[in-house]
């Protein structure tokens, strides 16, 4: 699903050259779930920009799903996003003036899938993720686990080939944490690729591959 061959990544702050990502190597079959861990300003963030097609490297390749991505313009690297990725944050970005269903439907809005498709899409996504009776309640009526497992839904409404989880449990306590790794643990069983960002151990440990993020290295 994923390979990068010798990715580099430098910034400009503050008038000196900051190496984000020196000469990454990264392979991550189908199907696999894989956490990837470091302190503050290892590179993480850098990594998942890259992978998510949100930012391009300086030097190297990137594959995803056989096609070489690394270089893609904006309006390429968008129509490509909107194929193959998902994305799962930290801040769960719902909208609160909309129902969870509502939420969930709105990627599908936007692509043009007509009402009918959709919405039963998106109440499929909700029944997998356990919250098929919370379809008409707001944000602000759900906990934060139960919002997480809304974003992570409308991500699999829009059906990608691969998820990135972004610091998926930053938000949670340590039950609603369990209960989202347990979901992503689950989506994986069913043969979904996962590459999650966290910075805490206990969180990869969920994960069958984990690796490390060290000044801009990856081990």
């Amino acid at each position: 699903m994923i390979q990068l061959e010798h990715i580099c990544k430098t910034y400009e702050k503050h008038g000196a050259a900051v190496h984000a990502l020196k000469d990454v190597d990264l392979r991550v079959e189908k199907g696999a779930f894989v956490a990837v861990t470091g302190p503050s300003g290892s590179g993480k963030t850098t990594l998942m920009n890259i992978l998510g097609c949100l930012d391009r490297p300086d030097s190297g390749i990137y594959r995803l799903d056989g096609q070489t991505v690394a270089h893609l313009e904006n309006a390429g690297a968008a129509r490509l996003r909107n194929r193959k990725i998902g994305f799962v944050f930290q801040s769960f970005n719902l909208i609160g003036s909309m129902s969870a269903l509502e939420n969930v439907e709105l990627p599908l809005v936007l692509r043009g899938v007509g009402r009918k498709v959709r919405r039963e899409a998106a109440l499929a996504a909700l029944e997998r993720v356990g919250l098929s009776q919370r379809s008409s309640h707001r944000p602000c009526e759900l906990s934060g686990g139960q919002q997480q497992r809304v974003a992570i839904a409308r991500v699999l409404a829009q059906a990608p080939p691969l998820i990135l989880a972004d610091e998926p449990t930053g938000n949670l306590d340590g039950a609603s944490s369990r209960d989202i790794l347990s979901v992503l643990r689950g989506l994986n069983g069913e043969g979904q690729t996962i590459v999650m960002i966290t910075h805490d151990d206990s969180i990869a440990a969920s994960a069958p591959i984990r690796m490390r993020m060290e000044a801009g290295r990856l081990k």
